[in-house]
């Protein structure tokens, strides 16, 4: 009986013919992954670099007035290169809930458009009356404050915070 099949020369040279194109397949799609790491890590590194100064929260005063609750939060940006916008101000009462102020409730707003943003030298006091924001934030208390945080977004989508707690030289 005779067997007919591929001769042993040939089997070799297919044998390296495959695995040369799927080295230089893998070789193609390593390079272009490496590559795409590579920049995204960059940008991930120029932005921690570029928003690494944060804002700082100079002065927190909560006081009960003739109209309600009003909060004054002083704000400083002193060492910065990037503007910042789209601030939230978040209160944590005593038992650790929390209380938010979105960017369109705040005046000024720093929104993302020229010539509104809090930039680098900035100082900025915002008043809150308390007592007009609706759900809990309204029977928040001086003596129950126990953190307020500011929040805002650096280069479009990285967030800084500006964090006053109570027994700070900030919190009066």
């Amino acid at each position: 009986m005779s067997k007919k099949g591929i001769s042993s020369l040939i089997a070799v040279v297919l044998l390296i013919a495959f695995t040369v194109a799927v080295g230089g397949i893998l070789s193609v799609w390593l390079t272009t992954l490496s590559t795409q790491q590579t920049e995204s890590t960059e940008e991930a590194y120029d932005k921690t670099i570029k928003c690494s100064h944060v804002p700082r929260a100079t002065e927190v005063i909560f006081r009960g007035g003739a109209s309600g609750d009003l909060c004054n939060i002083t704000l400083e940006y002193p060492h910065a290169t990037e503007p910042l916008y789209n601030f939230t101000i978040t209160f944590i009462d005593s038992d650790r809930k929390s209380y938010n102020i979105p960017a369109i409730n705040i005046t000024p707003q720093y929104n993302n458009t020229a010539g509104q943003r809090f930039t680098p030298g900035m100082i900025s006091v915002w008043n809150l009356n308390i007592t007009k924001y609706s759900g809990n934030l309204n029977t928040l208390t001086a003596p129950s404050l126990q953190a307020i945080y500011v929040t805002a977004f650096c280069q479009v989508d990285y967030p800084v915070t500006a964090t006053c707690t109570a027994g700070d030289p900030c919190m009066k």
